[in-house]
């Protein structure tokens, strides 16, 4: 233990933020402020307090009984709540109308176009019929999501007016879980075509330090389900003009003292910006920074949130990528299991099944996230890196019941 306290808003999952939270808890003693008991994060905190996260002036009590030295939270649900309790506690961290600018997909690009910084031709629908109006100036094809929801959850591609109703739909019943989209309405953009890749960034001091890049791949067209990451990017992928990008916009939002992901897509008209995202990458982006790189970004964002100077070196060890598993169609899961062989492999970083036995996992549009296992290799190349997830997820045995489908949206 150290003898800095640092409050932490929410927790995630343990196949996915462990390893923040591990690190956090090198940097200072966490006080983990939860809707939830803690189970796996008790090791890694010093005291706990039960509060409902939805209630702001609950949490804002309740922290504010609490002698600490900073704030944090890398839990997309709670940025804004945190960014408010930051700014009345008068802790480090990135301001509330940066955040709330980020948050809200359309607010972000509403600055874009207003500044010409890598504008998006993009427009909010309330209803079918809006969304068929604002596609007379953004033009086919076209991509529905809604305003504030993470995981690619209610994203759709639309290629003809047919298609409308339904990614409308799906965009307004998208669910993380129990979360909606925080703003009502769909974003709806013009579709950028090409590669994507993410950048996580350090930002302290009004610096942003561009650090992980790491190459997206997506599936379950039409929808934008993320299957793997890849550590670093090919350069192709990230040119200089990618870096400049993602600093100016930081800078359009008003992001400081904060860790960020911010998505990039490189299209025919040059990069664009999909979304900035005002916390630590998901996916376990940042462990795959760290495995490649050497790069500690939530040790970072304690520092941050501490006010200590963050390390921004970085070296290269190589190449990480992560693999999810999905079923093929609706399924019932049995079981999931790692065989010894594939366990034994040197490329193998770590396994975790993320379904639980009974759970029913559904594909976009019923569902998003259904994902059964997660696989982290290392290798000496990006290619070498890549074929280890594909051929160590090959084999991972899958035992489940196909669901029927019924009233599928698309």
């Amino acid at each position: 233990m150290t003898n800095k306290r640092l409050v932490l808003i929410g927790s995630g999952g343990a196949a996915f933020r462990e390893y923040a939270l591990r690190a956090i808890s090198r940097k200072a003693d966490v006080v983990l402020v939860s809707d939830a008991p803690p189970r796996w994060e008790a090791a890694y905190c010093a005291d706990s307090l039960l509060v409902d996260l939805s209630d702001h002036e609950s949490v804002l009590a309740a922290v504010r009984g609490v002698p600490a030295d900073g704030l944090l939270t890398y839990d997309e649900r709670y940025v804004e709540l945190t960014a408010r309790l930051t700014a009345e506690l008068g802790f480090r961290g990135p301001g509330v109308d940066a955040v709330r600018a980020v948050k809200d997909k359309s607010a972000f690009r509403a600055l874009q176009q207003e500044s010409g910084l890598a504008p998006i031709r993009f427009g909010v629908a309330e209803t079918p019929e809006q969304a068929r109006e604002v596609l007379r100036s953004v033009g086919l094809p076209a991509v529905f999501k809604p305003r504030a929801l993470g995981g690619s959850a209610g994203v759709a591609m639309v290629t003809t007016d047919d298609e409308v109703d339904a990614a409308f739909e799906v965009a307004t019943s998208a669910r993380v879980g129990v979360v909606r989209s925080r703003y009502d309405g769909v974003l709806i953009e013009e579709y950028v075509d090409g590669p994507e890749i993410s950048v996580d960034s350090v930002t302290f001091g009004g610096v942003t330090t561009p650090l992980v890049v790491a190459e997206k791949q997506t599936g379950l067209a039409p929808y934008f389900e993320e299957i793997g990451h890849v550590v670093p990017a090919p350069d192709a992928l990230a040119p200089p003009e990618v870096h400049d990008l993602v600093r100016r916009a930081h800078a359009l939002a008003g992001l400081d003292d904060v860790v960020t992901h911010t998505e990039v897509r490189l299209g025919p008209d040059g990069p664009r910006i999909i979304e900035l995202n005002a916390r630590l990458g998901g996916d376990l982006i940042p462990y795959l920074g760290l495995l490649a790189h050497g790069v500690d970004l939530a040790s970072a964002a304690a520092d941050i949130a501490l006010g200590v100077v963050p390390a921004v070196d970085r070296r290269d060890l190589g190449s990480a990528a992560v693999r999810f598993l999905y079923p093929a169609t609706d399924v019932r899961l049995n079981g999931v299991a790692l065989p010894a062989a594939l366990a034994e492999r040197p490329e193998l970083d770590s396994f975790a099944v993320l379904g639980t036995a009974g759970a029913e996992l559904l594909l976009p549009p019923r569902g998003y996230l259904s994902r059964l296992a997660v696989v982290v290799v290392t290798g000496g190349s990006r290619e070498a890196a890549l074929d280890a997830a594909l051929e160590i997820s090959s084999g991972v045995e899958v035992d489940a019941d196909e669901l029927a489908v019924a009233g599928t949206a698309r």
